[in-house]
This record gives structure tokens, C-alpha cells and sequence, in this order.
């Protein structure tokens, strides 16, 4: 409480106090973020093998950093940099460093593996990067036309426009985010499995 208190009444020594700091921050941030949030978008996410291979499809899917793998991608707008773990800033290096390892196996090894190596799921008929579900020709897929007046699932209509595909990366992410709660439970459970069993028993699961 006292250094709350002498934070807000103590008056400052130095050549700029804390309050002129934060504004000046406050205002560069504030301006800077104006320029590619809102006046240039496209210093974003700056590709320049796009740039150079308009019209190739796999330069896209290699150097795109909004629907491929952003290889040679860079970004002048800090919500970019900082989007992958929050913010950098505030963030132990050690989980930066496990995220940052774990993004350059999944973007750099498995998927291209997957999609270039083993077409794996007919991989190729569909982008590389998407969160939109497609038919097994690559087209995208219609989901309110299976779907009854009760919101149900039409059989015959789900079987007349075949399965869902998803995009490789979609695919992987989703087992992967599936392997990261199996993961976390095995992990609690053998060096923490007595507090775990505790826990369970409390919740009447056993």
C-alpha cells in the first residue's frame, strides 16, 4: 500500500516522470498501430516471394503469411509479432521458446511432409491453410444443405454431398489440440497422480 501511495504522490527526480512516459508510449503506440491496422493493412504481413511469384500457387502456399506457411514473411505491426503467445513481452522465455519449437516442426516439417510428401487425405485438392470445409473435389462445402428445418443432420443429403474434408493444417491442428488434452491428463497423472486421484474422488468421478 505504501508504495502504491508513493507511486501516486511522490514527485519525480528525473528528467521525465512516469506519467509524461506512459502518454508519450500511450501515443506512438496509438499512432503506429493507425498505420498498418487501418492506413496500410499490407504492412502486416509483408511477403515478398509473393511478390516476386505472383502467379505461382505454391509460392502463395510457401510464402503467404494469411493462407500459407508465411516462409520469408515479416510483419512491421507488433499485434502480429505479439499474436502467436499473447505478448512476448511478459511471457517466461522457456514457454516462448516450447511454442516457438513446437510452430517450426508443425509449419516447417509436418505439414509440407503432409501435404507435399504424402498427400495425405487427398491433401491437394484442398488450400493448404483454411478453416473452411470442402467436398472431396476441393469445392466448398454446403453445410446448410444438410441440415433439416430442426437443425438435425439429413442423412441422405450428407451422403448425396459426400464427407467433409478440411485443409492439412486444419486437420493436424485439430489432432493436435486433441493430443494436448490427453497429453496433460497422462502428464498430471504420472508426476502428479495422488493429487490427481484426490481430486477426482472430491468431483465423485470414482
Amino acid at each position: 500500500m505504501r508504495t502504491f501511495c508513493r507511486a501516486l504522490h511522490e514527485k519525480e527526480r528525473k528528467r521525465m516522470s512516469k506519467e509524461k512516459f506512459f502518454i508519450i508510449a500511450l501515443t506512438c503506440s496509438f499512432a503506429w498501430y493507425v498505420v498498418p491496422g487501418y492506413l496500410f493493412p499490407t504492412l502486416s504481413i509483408i511477403s515478398w516471394v509473393c511478390w516476386i511469384f505472383p502467379h505461382s500457387v505454391t509460392a502463395h502456399q510457401v510464402g503467404s503469411g494469411t493462407n500459407g506457411l508465411g516462409l520469408g514473411s515479416f510483419s512491421l505491426d507488433w499485434t502480429t509479432i505479439a499474436s502467436f503467445l499473447g505478448n512476448p513481452l511478459v511471457t517466461p522465455f522457456f514457454a516462448i521458446a516450447n511454442v516457438f519449437v513446437g510452430y517450426i516442426l508443425l509449419i516447417y516439417l509436418i505439414i509440407p511432409t503432409a501435404y507435399w510428401g504424402l498427400n495425405l487425405y487427398s491433401a491437394k485438392n484442398f488450400p493448404i491453410y483454411s478453416s473452411s470445409l470442402f467436398t472431396a473435389n476441393g469445392d466448398a462445402y454446403n453445410v446448410t444443405a444438410i441440415v433439416n428445418q430442426k437443425f438435425e443432420i439429413d442423412m441422405q443429403a450428407y451422403e448425396k454431398q459426400g464427407l467433409v474434408n478440411l485443409s492439412v493444417f486444419f486437420a493436424i491442428s485439430y489432432g493436435l489440440g486433441f493430443a494436448a488434452i490427453a497429453s496433460s491428463l497422462t502428464h498430471v497423472a504420472i508426476f502428479n497422480g495422488r493429487y490427481l486421484m484426490v481430486t477426482l474422488k472430491a468431483i465423485r468421478i470414482f
